[in-house]
């Protein structure tokens, strides 16, 4: 019989944990799958009430509920999913952790494409479902739209990572990011463009890279639309250092948050 290599075993362990984690995801709430469509649907009526009936305008460039499709989306499923479901990825799976051909780094990615997916397949259906509605959702560029969602779910795997990695040194870290996820929306460019703010705060705004994954989306997908901050490089050098910290940290500490 002729012996496996160890990527074939790594790959099927991760497609074991991708399947284990497919199952838990949709099968833990009665209406969880549908919870993940009446979501962003949710927040674009509640936005929509309070900036006026549908067609208004106010941005200029496209209408209310493609401008929070557009952007609430990435926000709550490239990054805050991703990253949450990273960052505990090591208490969620502590069974798994007995078995040897599991290594806790096969969660993460795991989980990081069903993330990845659960966001694909939300986006399309919520898409269809405006676009059935009479509203204009076909992005300008796709691919420019797609890159920089993988860009941005990038940064949010890596920002997990690392946040896992920190916590098995002070669990208090979990729950300090858990407080920032909310007021971190409000100054991210989720719910309005930049070009409504002051210029003399652009520079302060441009700090967080999330502001720049949101900016870059909406430049991306609406013709009409020039960011006034968006840094395609900038974006990229956070993510290739998180990226770095978030190996390296795991490399070193990977057989303690193992045992935890």
């Amino acid at each position: 019989m002729k012996a496996r290599t160890a990527l074939s075993i790594q790959r099927d362990v991760i497609f074991a944990i991708f399947l284990r984690e497919m199952n838990a995801r949709f099968s833990r709430y009665t209406f969880g799958n549908i919870w993940i469509i009446l979501e962003p649907l949710v927040m674009i009526g509640m936005f929509m009430v309070l900036f006026g009936l549908r067609g208004r305008g106010e941005f200029g460039f496209v209408e209310p509920p493609v401008f929070v499709y557009t952007a609430f989306l990435p926000f709550r499923l490239l990054w805050n999913s991703t990253m949450r479901a990273n960052m505990g990825a090591a208490g969620a799976v502590r069974g798994l952790m007995g078995f040897r051909q599991v290594k806790l780094f096969d969660v993460y990615l795991a989980r990081s494409v069903v993330e990845g997916g659960v966001f694909l397949v939300s986006a399309t259906v919520v898409g269809m479902l405006l676009w059935w509605g009479g509203l204009n959702v076909i992005p300008n560029d796709f691919l420019l739209v797609f890159a920089y969602c993988a860009l941005f779910w990038l940064f949010a795997v890596s920002f997990g990572i690392l946040a896992s990695v920190m916590s098995a040194f002070s669990p208090e870290i979990t729950k300090l990011i858990n407080l920032m996820t909310m007021p971190l929306m409000f100054v991210s460019a989720v719910f309005f463009p930049m070009t409504l703010i002051p210029e003399d705060l652009h520079s302060l705004f441009a700090k967080n890279p999330i502001l720049h994954a949101m900016e870059l989306i909406r430049e991306a997908w609406f013709e009409q639309y020039t960011s006034p901050v968006a840094d395609a490089r900038y974006l990229a050098a956070w993510t290739l250092g998180l990226l770095t910290l978030a190996i390296s940290g795991y490399r070193l500490r990977w057989q303690r948050m193992s045992q935890r």
